[in-house]
């Protein structure tokens, strides 16, 4: 394997792709790029930009091909609202559409390809304002060498620590993950394995065709808005339209690819938990959830979780990934937490400043004053900030 100091002399070719018709002759190096990680394929990826794109996007893919013509690095990228606020963005970003994101990378080479990706920046200063990525985590070492590069060559960066992605280092035997709970919650777990799965009482049920894909879909969102449903979002995070239309697409690509893992429980035919979850090479992903909170008599939640565990240790997983959110119970089930941050770039002038001013004063304004302020009062405190940018903003267009 060649080092990092070797890698930087060897020069690298960048490509620039503005319409999906154009990758076409670079699919197949993006899918190995992607290992076989659900939301980093073209099938995920470009999904969500058919869905999501608006008429004042861009598409912007970014190839680094070494001298003898391998793709070597991918930046999955696309310029937002081009006219006005010419913002680059990770594909697949915002409603917590996509987790884990980076750039794709063969293996040593995600420094390198993270330094090409902020040349690119450099080099093309007119053509944007603004750079965000959303949910990066620690294990991203592409884009924290982006961010770097940039800023140690002029541009203003703002980092915002959010909330961590959580994931569970599964052993080989299920038995052998239940030493590694708590004393209380193995003792539980064991009582309810015998009471509900062992004896049938509880029966599990997953779909595999896609026949019965639309089954697997009406009770996820019903039982997901039985569970976070509001006035606003009857359905919880499925009332968004385009949302629930993306993931019914991209959910019949991945169990096409046998990727999907869509599976709820039931007692006397009458579904109380569900888990919408994709496979990876090593790792299964908890993507969304639902439970009937009606039927709490069975712990429906730690069954649920119970299940889900078994089947990725069942399938020679790694990792059980619960995804982003310092929800407590995760703990509990012994997750462990990795960093994100929210990262925001921006060029060395009058606007730059100024926005990079703004984000440091609310970053400063949430961290320092949540402790004390009562939560109505940060609330509005936000919410003239986003005003106060929102109608500078339009000054400026």
């Amino acid at each position: 394997m060649q080092s990092d100091f070797n890698l930087v002399d060897i020069p690298l070719t960048t490509a620039r792709y503005n319409t999906v018709s154009d990758l076409e002759p670079i699919l197949p190096a993006w899918h190995e790029l992607a290992d076989g990680e659900p939301m980093r394929t073209p099938d995920w990826l470009l999904s969500w930009w058919e869905i999501y794109a608006s008429p004042d996007d861009e598409l912007c893919v970014l190839t680094f091909t070494d001298p003898g013509g391998v793709i070597v690095g991918l930046a999955p990228l696309y310029l937002e609202e081009k006219t006005n606020h010419a913002t680059y963005r990770f594909l697949g970003s915002g409603d917590f559409c996509t987790q884990h994101l980076t750039w794709l990378t063969a293996d040593s080479w995600e420094v390198r390809v993270g330094m090409e990706v902020a040349r690119f920046f450099l080099l093309n200063k007119s053509g944007w304002k603004r750079l965000s990525f959303e949910i990066i985590d620690t294990e991203s070492i592409g884009v924290h060498a982006t961010i770097n590069f940039l800023a140690e060559n002029g541009c203003l960066c703002h980092q915002r620590k959010i909330n961590s992605n959580w994931k569970i280092a599964l052993p080989m035997k299920w038995d052998d993950y239940t030493l590694l709970l708590s004393k209380s919650l193995r003792k539980r777990c064991r009582k309810l394995q015998k009471q509900y799965f062992d004896s049938g009482e509880i029966v599990l049920h997953q779909v595999d065709s896609a026949e019965n894909l639309p089954e697997g879909w009406d009770v996820l969102v019903k039982l997901h808005a039985d569970r976070w449903k509001n006035a606003q979002k009857p359905l919880g995070i499925f009332s968004d339209e385009r949302f629930l239309t993306f993931h019914k697409k991209v959910s019949s690509l991945l169990l096409n690819q046998g990727k999907l893992r869509l599976a709820w429980l039931e007692h006397d035919n009458t579904p109380i938990a569900v888990e919408y979850q994709f496979m990876g090479p090593r790792t299964l992903y908890a993507y969304q959830a639902g439970i009937d909170l009606a039927q709490d008599l069975f712990s429906a939640g730690k069954l649920t979780i119970m299940a889900s565990i078994q089947f990725a240790i069942q399938n020679g997983c790694a990792f059980f990934d619960l995804l982003n959110g310092d929800d407590p119970y995760k703990s509990n089930w012994r997750a462990t937490p990795v960093v994100c941050h929210d990262f925001r770039v921006w060029q060395k002038r009058g606007r730059g400043y100024f926005e990079w001013a703004m984000w440091r004063a609310h970053s400063l304004a949430v961290r320092h004053l949540k402790p004390i302020l009562p939560h109505r009062l940060i609330i509005t405190m936000l919410t003239a900030f986003h005003k106060t940018r929102d109608l500078y903003r339009l000054r400026l267009q």
